[in-house]
């Protein structure tokens, strides 16, 4: 599996499918390279990305979080 992220896109530029051809080429390098699934993220107000993702094939199957664990530290003794 791979995940594609860190996709932006300066605001010039946006609206000309530039974010999607690169989503879309990297997913298609990875597939030649034998990667069968893939997942993309982005927040729920991001509706321009959600849109380029679901153009491309995608949809949404659940939401997501991130968790930040604290150094694990030896007892003393």
């Amino acid at each position: 599996m791979v995940q594609v992220g860190g996709v932006w896109t300066p605001p010039p530029w946006r609206r000309r499918g530039y974010a999607r051809a690169v989503v879309a080429g990297s997913l298609l390098a990875a597939r030649a390279e034998g990667v069968p699934r893939s997942v993309l993220f982005t927040g729920e107000e991001n509706i321009p990305a959600q849109r380029a993702y679901a153009a491309i094939g995608y949809r949404r199957v659940g939401d997501w979080g991130l968790l930040v664990l604290a150094t694990p530290t030896r007892p003393k003794g």
